[in-house]
């Protein structure tokens, strides 16, 4: 499977073929399993594996989960799962978390940090934490532990002059991160007092909330970074299990069956907006139970042996929706599936016929059918009509409210503009461009995404253009077409070299976080994550004036204002090659004989279903 590492700080997921998995904190992704969407039956197969018995003790919560983590070391981009971030969620807590509306909100701090942009274009922001926060061994959690994980993060290897390791036995030593990015503009760390730091940044960094997103303990978890690798993966230093900042407490891993967290009774408490109980969680704790077979799972819901689910998208949990008692509490994510456009094809570099797509394909339709049955109503109607903003950020426009529905009359007057004359057959052409047909690809095997891509197939037909599927098993569709070596050179190159001819649309998922500016580097000229062959260098300077826009609100528009850049024309002819289509939740549910009461579950790597774990309650 092939992913794609984007410029990002902290929370911002980039990605192919992405479904369910998050990135480390850098924001680099990891591969993950694909997600299906539904059929026209509900799947009621027999499980093919044997259920399991949770074995978990009274008062305590469990949920079942596909993938089994490698470890607990979130930020090691070889740890490809998106539990190991979640697990860590409810043990640790960030300067910063973020709520399901992809908003961040202070949760060691006191709150908003003060931002002060210096002559010499230096920016120093001044941190307070929040008073008598505690590790859950009993010690106070400090500003000495920020500057602890900053250090961590930065540490680097003693080399040589030439730059060789001096010691080769610390391989390693580096904090494990794909991307530092923010991280590197760092030039003073200061402690002012237990509860306030300052830290001076070279240059603006519009990201800066999404830095230190887990804060270490300096007291416990390595004295350096080669030995905080080791002790994460694991969880524990030695026969000790590290303490916690977070609602819960590493308690034990049974490879091959669960993992056991325990409540922590000496919680600080939580300041999340969607957090009802505040304090320590009603539950004893959490087994993680791991289940790959999803009817296994499904038939641990219905005997009530499990409490809840968090899963890729699958036809057979439609079953699970249509049940009586079952509650579908998935939120839009930041996760969002778009049909990619290659600028440099014959048809499509001309910006009617782009026009023409858009008139076509009915976003509401795709909602409607393809998500809905499993979903119910949990995602705007309408679909979604930008790429830098998702639907739940208070920031959100929709820029192709026009292209509303299944404008077949608007595509029409498109494409005569551009001088196309409708077949026999009903398809259109043009004198030198020829027969509009065109080739479209997604993750073969993924059947929500073949779902998807064959209704967009269908919606362009009834508008006279062809499209034809060649999709490829797994992310080889992307290896051999957007993302091969051939295809980036050709749209870093305007086509005068490379191969442009590989693919013409795709169907796939990006995705953004609280800050979305790392989404600049899908668009970049010559960007490994830019295979559209989009370049204007009006772009490019914009792009690079928002980030230096200290103001939230201002940089918010100006945000805005580059995402009409490549969802509409309004900014020139070679606009118009994004398509966003809808956000993608997981599917997050229970049944509600078996829970009193849920915690809100962010549907994003720095968030899952215990960030509130103090908000749920059993029945029994």
């Amino acid at each position: 499977m092939r992913w794609i590492a984007l410029m990002s700080a902290a929370l911002l997921l980039v990605c192919v073929s992405c479904d369910d998995e998050p990135t480390d904190p850098s924001g680099s992704a990891v591969e993950t399993a694909p997600v299906v969407a539904p059929s026209a039956e509900v799947a009621t197969s027999p499980t093919t594996e044997p259920l399991l018995d949770p074995g978990a003790g009274p008062g305590v919560l469990v949920w079942v989960h596909d993938r089994e983590p490698p470890d607990l070391h979130v930020d090691d981009p070889a740890n490809a799962t998106d539990l190991a971030a979640w697990i860590q969620e409810g043990l640790v807590e960030g300067l910063f978390g973020v709520d399901s509306k992809l908003a961040y909100y202070p949760e060691l701090l006191a709150g908003e940090p003060q931002v002060t942009k210096q002559d010499s274009g230096a920016v120093v922001i001044a941190y307070q934490l929040r008073d008598n926060l505690a590790w859950s061994d009993g010690t106070a959690l400090t500003a000495a532990d920020v500057a602890y994980t900053n250090r961590v993060i930065l540490e680097g290897c003693e080399v040589e002059s030439d730059g060789s390791i001096i010691d080769s036995t610390n391989d390693g030593c580096e904090y494990l991160m794909s991307s530092r990015i923010g991280y590197e503009l760092i030039t003073d760390f200061e402690v002012t007092s237990p509860t306030t730091f300052t830290v001076t940044f070279a240059a603006f960094f519009a990201g800066w909330r999404g830095l230190y997103p887990h804060v270490m303990a300096e007291h416990a978890f390595g004295v350096d970074a080669y030995t905080v690798n080791q002790n994460l993966r694991l969880w524990a230093t030695g026969s000790a299990t590290l303490p916690s900042s977070g609602p819960l407490l590493f308690q034990g891993w049974e490879r091959g069956h669960h993992i056991d967290l325990a409540r922590n009774d000496h919680y600080h408490g939580s300041v999340s907006p969607e957090a009802l109980n505040r304090g320590p969680a009603v539950v004893e704790g959490v087994r993680i139970v791991f289940v790959g077979d999803l009817e296994a799972r499904m038939e641990l819901l219905r005997q009530g042996k499990a409490h809840l689910i968090m899963a890729s998208l699958d036809p057979t949990l439609a079953s699970l929706t249509q049940a009586e008692g079952f509650v579908v509490a998935s939120r839009p994510g930041g996760v969002f599936e778009h049909v990619g456009l290659n600028l440099l094809n014959a048809h499509l570099a001309k910006p009617q016929v782009r026009e023409a797509i858009a008139y076509a394909i009915d976003k509401a339709e795709i909602v409607s059918q393809i998500y809905q049955p499993i979903l119910g109503s949990s995602l705007p109607e309408p679909g979604l009509g930008n790429t830098y903003w998702v639907t739940t950020q208070a920031a959100y426009e929709d820029h192709q409210a026009g292209f509303a529905g299944h404008n077949v009359a608007a595509a029409e007057t498109a494409l005569i503009s551009a001088g196309y004359a409708q077949g026999p057959d009903g398809v259109w052409a043009h004198p030198e461009a020829g027969r509009l047909s065109l080739r479209a690809g997604t993750t073969a095997g993924n059947k929500l995404r073949e779902a998807e891509l064959d209704l967009v197939r269908l919606q362009l037909a009834r508008a006279g253009i062809e499209v034809v599927i060649t999709s490829f098993p797994g992310g080889l569709f992307f290896d051999q077409g957007p993302f091969s070596p051939s295809a980036l050179e050709a749209s870093a190159t305007g086509g005068t070299s490379g191969d442009p001819n590989l693919w013409d649309m795709a169907l796939f998922s990006w995705a953004t976080g609280p800050w979305p500016g790392g989404v600049t580097g899908i668009y970049a000229k010559g960007s490994d994550s830019n295979p559209y062959g989009f370049d204007n260098p009006e772009f490019d300077a914009a792009a690079a004036e928002c980030e230096t826009v200290v103001a939230d609100e201002e940089r918010a528009l100006c945000y805005n204002d580059l995402d009409t850049f490549v969802t509409t024309l309004d900014h020139g002819d070679n606009g118009l090659f994004m398509i966003p289509l809808t956000q993608r939740p997981r599917y997050f549910g229970y049944f509600s004989g078996l829970l009193a009461s849920v915690g809100v579950a962010p549907d994003l790597a720095q968030g899952g279903p215990l960030v509130n774990v103090a908000d749920y309650e059993l029945t029994s």
